[in-house]
């Protein structure tokens, strides 16, 4: 637990937030493999407005990628700040 990097390898989603307000837009979460699989989803934090797509992420939506990142984990929670993303299949 604490604030580390480290990769981790999962199925990249994106989700609405925000409807009807100006704040509108997707969020992304891995959805873990490996060692990270007890968390169901995980909040990786975009680079953009709220209301944008992320440039890096949103062409890996529905496809099994690795990501390196800074996580903040705790008891209960864990995001990621991601520093690279790459695909695993073609």
């Amino acid at each position: 637990m604490g604030f580390y990097t480290t990769s981790i390898s999962g199925k990249l989603i994106s989700q609405q937030q925000g409807s009807g307000t100006l704040s509108e837009g997707p969020e992304y979460y891995l959805i873990p493999s490996g060692k990270y699989a007890h968390w169901k989803k995980i909040l990786i934090r975009k680079k953009t407005h709220l209301w944008q797509e992320d440039p890096i992420l949103h062409p890996f939506v529905n496809r099994q990628i690795k990501i390196k990142a800074d996580i903040t984990e705790t008891k209960d929670t864990i995001t990621i700040d991601y520093i690279s993303v790459i695909l695993l299949e073609n």
